[in-house]
């Protein structure tokens, strides 16, 4: 196992810092950004023809790549070749080529060249070989999938290419067509880029027999909620909730559904039959109800479901914070809630969330400098939350900085979305402030 979690921090810094490795030059990251901006793989083939052999390099590295990821591995290969005539060892191209004699049964070939080789390549021999043993199909395929799996989770999201974690998924499904995990992965890298079409069609390629099936058809319907109309993704979801035999998670899908569309009354009827079916997370599931009836104004509906939350999962820092913000508001439980903003902030000290309620309670405690420096933390992290400057407004105002308050308003009112529900209150402020 430690020698397995070595070789894969090795593939973080080959997939990420572009590093060259031992024999091999990989031309990955020179892939012009512009030709993948939009993620179109077919129409980046569209123009291709096996005779474009006056392409540089990178660009038809752009157009191999393109072709793993369409699972044309037939016209990959043709591009691979080209590629590694300008390229001995262009990593990329080196692997279309293994691929594709892996798929033809050319065994004897691969083992062939890798003997050949004067200097091994860990990326290779993790992938196929195992003590020089070429591995089977299932093998190759599931090494493939750890390397994409290591690489997401070990990377700062806003720098990841995605060209890159397909190809190698793709790769993945070349040599084991009946790899579902990697057909889920793809999916949902897929669903990352935004392509929800192609995500969909990639789901709908797991059959139910799958072990993969049901997390796929989880996977569907965040695609439906994330992507389609009101009306579509409530059908969707409802015809594979339908066809899932009432399966929880998806239930519960359609339920975070209606919250987040507002449909209060209707994402309460679904939790409510959640909670009769008392799984493992009925904690989760009070709290989500509890946002709704508060949303709807019913605080004591709210406040008794965030307290049985609490009563089964004490530490939970969302709730906590749910819950103590709402008393902070009622100036209720001030006490109280200064102590389970302060646990909830220990756990979670990077919800810049938690850090507003807390500082909204030392200002109601009128501990004025500590809410100040609570909050502009909180601005620091989220500049652009209407909510927070409308509060750090309110605290400069009752520590006499009445300029810098008025500029935090203005600011909060220019920001605030409809769902805020500030625009009154802070305008109010305006007014009083320019009367006075």
């Amino acid at each position: 196992m430690n020698n397995l979690i070595r070789k894969l921090l090795i593939f973080k810094l080959i997939l990420f810092f572009s590093m060259p490795i031992l024999a091999f030059s990989s031309s990955s990251f020179l892939i012009s950004q512009s030709a993948f901006k939009n993620h179109d793989y077919p129409l980046a083939l569209s123009s291709f023809t096996n005779k474009n052999v006056n392409l540089s390099t990178t660009k038809l590295l752009d157009k191999a790549i393109s072709a793993v990821i369409i699972e044309d591995i037939d016209l990959a290969q043709k591009i691979a070749t080209e590629i590694l005539i300008l390229d001995d060892w262009n990593q990329e191209a080196y692997m279309v080529k293994l691929v594709y004699l892996y798929v033809s049964k050319k065994f004897n070939k691969i083992k062939e060249i890798n003997t050949k080789l004067k200097d091994k390549n860990d990326l290779v021999e993790f992938i196929f070989f195992n003590n020089n043993e070429l591995k089977d199909k299932k093998l190759i395929s599931k090494s493939l999938v750890d390397i994409v799996v290591s690489s997401f989770s070990n990377a700062d999201q806003n720098s990841l290419n995605y060209n890159f974690l397909l190809f190698y998924t793709s790769l993945a499904k070349i040599i084991d067509t009946t790899n579902d995990r990697a057909t889920l992965i793809k999916g949902e890298l897929f669903q990352n880029i935004k392509k929800p079409k192609v995500a969909e069609e990639t789901f709908l390629k797991i059959e139910p027999a799958s072990t993969y099936y049901l997390e796929a058809q989880r996977s569907l319907a965040i695609n439906y909620s994330n992507f389609l109309s009101y009306d579509d993704a409530q059908k969707k979801i409802k015809k594979l909730l339908l066809n899932n035999n009432n399966n929880y998670e998806l239930k519960k899908i359609l339920a975070d559904f209606y919250r987040v569309e507002k449909k209060f009354e209707l994402a309460i009827s679904l939790y409510d039959e959640m909670i009769n079916q008392k799984v493992d997370d009925l904690w989760n599931i009070f709290y989500r109800r509890g946002i709704c009836y508060e949303r709807l104004g019913n605080w004591d509906k709210a406040e008794k479901d965030f307290i049985t939350s609490l009563d089964i999962k004490p530490d939970s820092a969302n709730v906590l914070n749910y819950l103590a913000y709402g008393w902070v508001e009622r100036e209720i439980r001030l006490d109280q809630s200064l102590q389970m903003l302060e646990a909830a902030y220990q756990s979670n000290p990077d919800s810049y969330y938690i850090i507003d309620s807390l500082a909204w309670a030392h200002f109601k405690h009128n501990n004025l400098e500590e809410a100040a420096r609570l909050m502009e933390i909180v601005i620091d992290m989220a500049p652009g939350e209407a909510i927070s400057l409308d509060h750090l407004g309110d605290i400069y105002y009752a520590m006499n900085r009445k300029r810098e308050a008025v500029h935090f308003w203005q600011q909060a009112l220019e920001l605030a979305e409809p769902e805020d529900e500030i625009d009154e209150d802070v305008q109010s402020k305006l007014n009083k402030f320019n009367a006075g």
